[in-house]
């Protein structure tokens, strides 16, 4: 898919279209475009030739002949999508369609063995594209979330693997496909902002609650980064006078109490087993009592905390995302109930609360979102 030599930039903007916009009608395409339909007929019937593009059927129709619409052959090209967290690592495999198509998940890793999980990560992308008969030349690029502090730009995550080389030289060596990196919760909000609920919107706060907590910050429809490619780290803020050590080697963060691992250690105190995060917000759907308080208390710090964004940043709309929508329902009443106690009033009504559609997809949806443009900056 050598989009990249086509004789036309509308080809390619008619590509990028339907890229994020799946089966779209002549009409549709034309009126995006400018273009007359004539042209436009001339334009599609290049990439249908091309293999590019496939006529998949009928639109309903309110009267008259149904029209057809227009989408990308999902199988001419693919984007692989990776998040490596603390203890985790997923990779899924997308096509042009947004689908995903495979995916794989391991908890048997630790990003801090740096040369192992480099190791890993080397092996393992191949390895399962080769698994799925992917052939090579069919992948147009691979984008990777990483927790922690990453620069985007410049290709390097600070936090974890950080060698001499930035890591998406050193991993396009080893594979020979475009790599691209992020901040995990960066990815997120950009896949919502491209697939999700803040589309069209202007002004975003995206709250990525999984095992730690952070923030993607939307403002004037466009993401902020920081100057280092580092804003959005909210659960590392000081706000908590305890002795409770976070990972990042202070204490008082944010995240020693809000957080998957601040859930998990919760449990423990009341409890004495330990659980992993996800396996006691399974336990919360079967309405645990215990767990339900500890999920309460934590909702309400949450809102707490999101109402001094609210104040700072005025936002449309605030998105919760991460692991934690699986509990979405029940927690919604209480971080409300802790934003309502420390916002002002009209900041909040102006304020639309939503939890993520897209779920866990939305990372490797924002995945998808960079390697594309990237693809067509070529």
């Amino acid at each position: 898919m050598n989009v990249s030599t086509h004789q036309s930039v509308q080809t390619k903007k008619i590509i990028q279209y339907l890229l994020r916009e799946k089966g779209k009608t002549i009409l549709e395409i034309s009126d995006f475009c400018g273009l007359s339909l004539p042209t436009t007929t001339k334009f599609l019937n290049e990439l249908i030739e091309q293999n590019i593009l496939t006529q998949s059927g009928k639109k309903e129709s309110s009267g008259g002949r149904p029209p057809s619409f227009y989408a990308l052959n999902p199988d001419r090209g693919y984007i692989i999508g990776v998040e490596l967290l603390l203890k985790s690592f997923r990779m899924s495999i997308i096509n042009l369609n947004q689908e995903v198509i495979y995916e794989y998940e391991t908890d048997n890793f630790d990003i801090s063995q740096q040369e192992e999980t480099f190791d890993f990560l080397v092996e393992i992308v191949p390895d399962l594209l080769a698994k799925q008969a992917i052939p090579k030349e069919k992948i147009l690029g691979v984008g990777i979330g990483i927790t922690g502090r990453v620069d985007r730009d410049k290709g390097i995550s600070y936090s974890y693997l950080n060698f001499a080389e930035p890591l998406t030289v050193l991993l396009e060596k080893h594979w020979g496909y475009p790599v691209f990196i992020d901040n995990d919760t960066h990815f997120m909000t950009l896949g919502e902002q491209v697939f999700g609920l803040a589309r069209k919107k202007q002004n975003v706060i995206y709250v990525n609650f999984s095992r730690g907590l952070a923030i993607g910050i939307i403002s004037n429809g466009m993401i902020h980064q920081g100057h280092s490619g580092f804003a959005g780290e909210f659960g590392h803020i000081s706000y908590f006078d305890n002795d409770k050590l976070c990972i990042c080697g202070k204490k008082g963060c944010l995240s020693t109490v809000v957080s998957g691992a601040s859930i998990e250690e919760a449990y423990f105190e009341k409890t004495g087993k330990t659980l992993h995060y996800r396996e006691i917000l399974l336990l919360s759907k079967r309405g645990d009592k215990i767990i339900n308080e500890i999920l309460s208390d934590t909702g309400e710090q949450l809102g707490k905390a999101l109402s001094m964004l609210i104040q700072i940043f005025n936002p449309e709309l605030l998105i919760f995302g991460g692991r934690i929508v699986e509990v979405g329902e029940f927690l919604k009443y209480s971080i409300i109930r802790g934003i309502s106690l420390h916002s002002l009033p009209q900041l909040m009504a102006d304020c639309e609360f939503q939890f993520s559609s897209l779920g866990e997809k939305a990372e490797m949806l924002g995945a998808f979102a960079l390697v594309m443009d990237k693809f067509f900056e070529q």
